[in-house]
């Protein structure tokens, strides 16, 4: 796919924070280069604390990048100010992983939903009144929860709310932080059914941002792989499922419960040492060799290479390539939510 064809491009982004440690920063995202053609859903997966939350709050503009350029449909944004940038930013929106505590428990659903719609210039109050019916029709809610505050709805309806409001302003991008391991199992399914069927429907793209392999495998079509604030593999969500080409992707891989007994009882998951290291001290060299079972003495001595193993599928490691190359011809057996 060709630059042009972006709708969104993440280019070298860095973004750091201030320690509780005097004088030490966190580089939560390092150098960090992603993309989103229009209408695509991309996963983006890796353990808790490996600066997933981070990018997509720097892309959304709720953390300030230290450097680097987001730009969408070409224009980068940190050139922006004003209007311009505010209207440029509607177009990127953001459903946070926990819907209660991202709603104002003071307001109705109706008034949640109106005040989006104000924000964009609707200022008539019966087109106001028929665009809260129809939002919540696209997510499937009845009209009469406009009059009902987010503590009388459940955890299912408040993140159907929260991604009606995403959807008030129009926009072009999503970006959908963890948006259902907040939900109880029994209702995880039907909110990521929506997400796809507005997908659709829509046109919408989406980083689906998560830890979830399983549900990432089945709702996207290219995957990026993070830890400790660097991608470390990229490809087609079925190329990577199938052929994971980094040991941390394989570990990750490695650890998904088989729902067969039989299979679980007997499996042995890739090894994968210790704890993620400290984000003010990160490891020399590769940042996963530390707890990586294939470790040498070269991955300490500098950044892997970025190694391009087939079309669209890359890998930070030095044997990357032999491990695409012996990888299993057939996708992992993951179990789907039900």
């Amino acid at each position: 796919m060709h630059e042009a064809e972006d709708l969104l491009r993440v280019e070298n982004l860095v973004t750091r924070f201030k320690s509780v440690e005097r004088g030490k920063w966190v580089t939560a995202v390092d150098d960090v280069s992603i993309r989103l053609a229009p209408g695509e859903m991309v996963g983006l997966v890796g353990e808790s604390g490996c600066g997933k939350s981070t990018l997509g709050r720097s892309i959304v503009g709720l953390e300030r990048p230290q450097s680097g350029r987001i730009l969408l449909d070409g224009v980068d944004l940190s050139s922006l100010r004003g209007r311009a940038l505010r209207e440029t930013r509607r177009a990127i929106q953001y459903v946070f992983q926990d819907p209660y505590a991202s709603l104002n428990d003071r307001q109705t659903i109706g008034e949640t939903l109106t005040e989006a719609l104000i924000i964009i210039g609707m200022t008539d109050r019966e087109a106001q009144r028929r665009r809260v019916h129809t939002l919540l029709d696209q997510v499937g809610l009845p009209d009469a929860l406009a009059e009902r505050y987010p503590r009388e709805l459940s955890g299912g309806q408040r993140q159907r709310v929260a991604i009606a409001r995403s959807l008030a302003v129009e926009p072009r991008v999503l970006i959908c932080d963890e948006p259902v391991s907040a939900l109880d199992l029994s209702i995880r399914a039907q909110v990521m059914n929506l997400f796809l069927t507005l997908h659709k429907d829509l046109g919408v793209a989406c980083l689906f941002i998560a830890h979830d392999l399983a549900l990432v495998r089945q709702a996207t079509s290219r995957t990026y792989v993070m830890y400790l604030g660097k991608i470390v593999e990229d490809a087609s969500s079925a190329e990577l499922y199938a052929r994971p080409s980094h040991p941390y992707t394989q570990a990750l891989l490695g650890s998904i419960p088989s729902a067969d007994p039989r299979v679980e009882a007997h499996r042995e998951p890739p090894p994968i040492f210790g704890d993620i290291p400290s984000p003010t001290n990160p490891p020399s060299g590769c940042r996963f060799r530390t707890r990586c079972p294939r470790a040498m003495e070269v991955c300490a001595s500098g950044p892997p290479p970025r190694l391009a193993l087939a079309p669209r599928h890359h890998a930070s490691c030095v044997i990357a390539g032999d491990l695409y190359a012996h990888s299993h011809p057939e996708p992992h057996r993951l179990p789907m939510p039900a």
